[in-house]
């Protein structure tokens, strides 16, 4: 199977936008948002009892959008309300979706 081209990929400028919509559905918690240093990872939020990891996703057209997962979180059910909260508030598209 030919491989698509590198500007395929999710563009550093949608990943900061949705760096920054994160931030602001996120910001009246006490959590820390940051950059990952890790290729794999866009970002990562953490708080007492939770870790999301934000990463970038290709669907099967090829088309990158950013999943949210779990990263270990204690508190499963609070990670869960979070990711939910930035799935609604991102308005229900493929911004922070996750894999069920």
């Amino acid at each position: 199977m030919k491989k698509m081209p590198d500007e395929r990929k999710l563009p550093k400028r949608e990943i900061d936008k949705a760096f920054s919509l994160a931030r602001e559905i996120l910001s009246n918690r006490t959590g820390v948002l940051e950059e990952s240093p890790h290729d794999y990872q866009c970002f990562t939020y953490t708080e007492p009892g939770v870790k999301l990891v934000f990463y970038p996703h290709r669907t099967s057209a090829w088309n990158y959008h950013i999943r949210v997962r779990d990263q270990g979180s204690k508190d499963k059910q609070k990670a869960t309300r979070l990711m939910d909260k930035l799935d609604e508030e991102s308005g229900n598209n493929c911004t922070f979706s996750r894999k069920l």
